[in-house]
């Protein structure tokens, strides 16, 4: 009957002159990949080439390759990107300035997003020809959120928190919201052509500032408006973050004043291996759980930042 079912709706869709929608399969996911291996050799070798004492340094910053390896987990999970770890982390348990937190988390989100984006477009459920409607408005928002309106301390306080209990809310909406999905995976509608770049834009003005939003935004309208499946939404919003953290960490290490490699180097060594296992995790284990972990993190984040920006205007 499960074979039967298919070819009976199509046989109804040409009888109503309509052609059936292209059935996209999904393909098995393995987590380790010839090119890990390829990477962490480079990334030995530049890592032995480039610092001049390798050995403190790796002693002074080896916490930061679990911290990189949590926040892929989490961030490709749900496409809203490992910023929602590493911004907390990084300003309230090794006290980095805001900016420098943004700075780190943009460019961990480049090795990591990229490892995840790799792992989803493997999986075959990403509908490739809706970037062509994303990323635009998407580098345009960037663009904005960077070089007209400059990401600031403040900035980034006070607008951390309340997004992040938004991404809290809206990914327990989406679980359950998923369960009963409408559309095949890889379909995008197409009537979503207009609403998909005035979201990626609003996506790009929003990671521009904080590291988190665009693969999350773009979920939701999908997820919430289009009713389009789970999977497709989640790694449209992954590599479409993937493509956003790299071009804003361009913009910062060459128009903003660089980017500290000596900490983000070992974020993301953390992150291309922890974001690879996020596909692998969403196919094994309860996505439900996983989600509902995610949102509870997102949500004490935020409440953390606002109580601490609310005490701070107070001094």
């Amino acid at each position: 009957m499960d074979v039967i079912k298919p070819v009976e709706e199509n046989l109804s869709g040409a009888k109503a002159g309509i052609s059936p929608a292209p059935v996209v399969v999904e393909r098995h996911f393995r987590y380790w990949s010839w090119w890990l291996l390829l990477f962490l050799i480079v990334w030995t070798a530049a890592y032995f080439g480039f610092a001049s004492d390798p050995v403190e340094l790796f002693k002074r910053n080896w916490l930061f390759i679990p911290v990189g390896f949590c926040g892929a987990v989490l961030g490709n999970i749900s496409a809203v990107g490992g910023g929602i770890v590493f911004i907390p982390v990084i300003m309230f348990l090794f006290h980095l300035p805001p900016v420098t937190a943004l700075k780190i988390a943009l460019a961990s989100q480049s090795w990591g997003m990229t490892s995840g984006a790799i792992g989803w477009i493997q999986k075959r459920v990403v509908p490739l020809r809706a970037l062509k409607l994303t990323i635009p408005g998407l580098l345009i928002g960037s663009t904005v959120s960077s070089l007209v309106i400059h990401p600031s301390a403040l900035l980034v306080k006070s607008l951390f928190g309340p997004f992040s209990i938004l991404l809290g809310i809206l990914t327990l909406v989406l679980s359950r919201r998923a369960v009963r999905p409408e559309t095949a995976v890889g379909e995008i509608p197409a009537n979503a052509a207009v609403p998909l770049f005035l979201t990626a834009f609003v996506g790009g003005l929003i990671t521009g500032w904080i590291a988190i939003g665009e693969g999350e935004v773009i979920a939701a309208l999908l997820m919430l408006v289009y009713r389009v499946n789970a999977a497709t939404c989640i790694g449209l919003g992954v590599v479409l973050l993937s493509i956003n953290s790299i071009f804003l960490t361009l913009i910062h290490w060459f128009l903003l004043g660089g980017i500290p490699w000596h900490i983000a180097a070992f974020t993301g060594l953390g992150c291309v291996f922890g974001a690879r296992l996020a596909p692998y995790l969403s196919r094994r284990s309860n996505p439900m759980v996983l989600k509902t972990i995610f949102a509870i993190i997102a949500i004490c984040d935020g409440t953390l930042f606002i109580v601490q920006y609310l005490i701070l205007r107070r001094n």
